[in-house]
C-alpha cells in the first residue's frame, strides 16, 4: 500500500479492551519509555496526522520542517518509536500507529488493522514501574540527585 492508496474517511473508533490502550493508559506511559523531547514531539505530529485506519502520509521533511528541525533527526525518533511498537513504516512517507496504542477508524476497519500488524513489530509492553528510574550520565550511573 502506498499513501496514494489510502482514502481517509471520517468515522472513528477506539477501544479499550483486550490488549488495546486507551489514550489515557498511553499517556500515563510515555513518560516512563523516557523519550526524547524529540522523540515525543514526532509522536505527537504523527498522532496527530493519523487518518481512518491508522495510516499517517508524512514525509521525513513533511515531520521536520513543522518541527523546526533537520530531516536527519528525525529519521532516527521514528526508529525509536517503531522499536517500541508504537508506529511502523510501510513506505517512503506513509506510516501506520499501532492499532493495539491508538487507531482512527470504524470499528471494522480496526479489527482489520489488528490482523495487518507485521510479525516484527514488537509488543507494546507498559513499563511495570509507577515512577521513571533516575536518568543515569554517560558512565551509565545514575546521577546524583
Amino acid at each position: 500500500m502506498t499513501a496514494a492508496d489510502h482514502d481517509p474517511g471520517t468515522e472513528t473508533f477506539l477501544t479499550a479492551e483486550g490488549s488495546v490502550f486507551t489514550a489515557q493508559d498511553l499517556s500515563r506511559a510515555l513518560p516512563l519509555y523516557r523519550l526524547t523531547t524529540l522523540q515525543y514531539d514526532v509522536w505527537h505530529t504523527v498522532l496527530g496526522e493519523m487518518t481512518d485506519g491508522g495510516f499517517v502520509t508524512l514525509t521525513l521533511d513533511d515531520i521536520a520542517e513543522r518541527l523546526a528541525t533537520s530531516k536527519s533527526n528525525i529519521s532516527p525518533a521514528l526508529n525509536r518509536l517503531a522499536e517500541l511498537g508504537l508506529l511502523w513504516r510501510i513506505s517512503n512517507g506513509l506510516y501506520r500507529i499501532n492499532p493495539r496504542i491508538a487507531f482512527k477508524g470504524s470499528q471494522e476497519e480496526w479489527t482489520e488493522a489488528l490482523e495487518e500488524v507485521p510479525a516484527d513489530v514488537p509488543e507494546v509492553v507498559l513499563p511495570s514501574y509507577r515512577r521513571r528510574p533516575p536518568r543515569t550520565n554517560r558512565s551509565g550511573l545514575a546521577a546524583a540527585g
